[in-house]
């Protein structure tokens, strides 16, 4: 719909299973993305909300002005090849709102009969996420950050096709309902850069939306098999990035080493800790700082603006002598700031060291050096 090529599933997700299910010779076995499975039972007037104010707060800075809050993908199912997934545009609020109720986003009409009670299930959510290291190595380098996110980008384009490829509904009158697969799926996907505290964590929400097409109509997606789909979701997600060419291309021009057997890059793990223990500062910031203001403002909520003057607030009483973020460029540069503050060096820079002069070496100190583990060696 926007120009990009429409996607055959055939040949990629299947490889990813194949990866996961060899799990046991290639070490990717005890690595997952990581992350619960969410039924959305609600208005589609608080999901909107939810995303557009109560997402990763320092995430407003990378947001541009005006740009859609998701994207949307549609899966189609055919008996005769394997599904296939496209992209469908971006949603803004009104059309994301619309897409939560169940009306067909283009035409405006409902998918099938809408319930509009309280416990109508309106989308199932999974995250497409990673190790810590990855976002930390996204965040130093802009060619490692363009292929994680077309990385993830895929990665989410192999859980939809999947999904279709197995989710079902039912069919026929009540009591005598039997399960059949569907034709078609719609998600949406929503990009954070951030944790709820700040700090680098690159990761996809996936929605699958609940009305699915099957057997000439739209109806509801059988919400029960859904629960089993998890591990299989958490595998391709993860072996889909980490086996992604071109991220793992980017990794390695600029010296990172990615473990197969836990996931980490190698040379940014010792950082981890302790990057996650400032951004854990400044989450306890910010939470105080939200406590104090409910306290003296009940029954009201937030807005977008305030959580941003809490969010610059917090990094100025955690760090006070260093410059608080005020747009991406300058969260990036905080956080390539405080990696380096904790001992991080780029492996590709070259290490300049000073020759000593003749005069500043023991030469007695040395010879004695070199006789004594030539001698623990027993060499001759």
């Amino acid at each position: 719909m926007d120009g990009r090529p429409t996607i055959d599933f055939k040949g990629s997700c299947w490889t990813l299973l194949a990866v996961v299910v060899a799990s046991s010779e290639t070490g990717f076995g005890v690595i997952a993305m990581h992350g619960g499975m969410k039924f959305y039972r609600g208005s589609a007037a608080a999901a909107r909300a939810y995303v557009e104010t109560d997402h990763s707060r320092a995430d407003d800075y990378y947001l541009a002005e005006g740009s859609g809050i998701a994207t949307r993908y549609v899966a189609v199912v055919s008996d005769s090849v394997s599904p296939t997934v496209r992209h469908a545009g971006d949603l803004d609020g009104e059309t994301y709102e619309r897409w939560v109720a169940g009306y067909d986003v283009e035409t405006g009409r409902a998918k099938g009969r809408l319930r509009d009670d309280a416990k109508a299930l309106r989308f199932v959510e999974v995250t497409v996420n990673g190790p810590k290291t990855w976002s930390l190595a996204a965040a130093l380098y802009p060619e490692v950050s363009a292929a994680l996110d077309a990385a993830q980008d895929r990665a989410a384009e192999q859980i939809i096709g999947w999904v279709a490829a197995h989710a079902t509904t039912r069919v026929g009158p009540r009591g005598r309902q039997v399960q059949v697969p569907v034709e078609q799926i719609e998600a949406a996907v929503i990009r954070h850069y951030t944790s709820r505290a700040g700090d680098p964590h690159r990761h996809l929400h996936l929605q699958i939306n609940a009305r699915v097409f099957a057997a000439g109509k739209w109806r509801g997606l059988h919400s029960v098999g859904a629960r089993d789909y998890l591990e299989a979701i958490n595998g391709i997600g993860h072996a889909a990035v980490a086996t992604d060419p071109q991220f793992r291309t980017a990794l390695a021009q600029h010296g990172l080493t990615l473990d197969p057997a836990s996931g980490e890059l190698v040379d940014l793990a010792p950082f981890a800790g302790g990057f996650s223990a400032r951004a854990a500062q400044i989450g306890r910031n910010i939470d105080l700082f939200e406590a104090e203001w409910r306290a003296e403002h009940p029954g009201e909520e937030p807005g977008p603006k305030l959580r941003q003057t809490w969010d610059r607030r917090a990094w100025a009483a955690a760090r006070p002598d260093k410059v608080v973020p005020n747009d991406g460029a300058a969260l990036v540069a905080a956080w390539n700031d405080e990696l380096r503050r904790l001992g991080y060096r780029d492996p590709n820079e070259p290490v300049h060291l000073s020759s000593p002069t003749v005069g500043s070496l023991d030469r007695d100190q040395a010879v004695e050096l070199v006789l004594s583990r030539l001698g623990a060696k027993r060499s001759a």
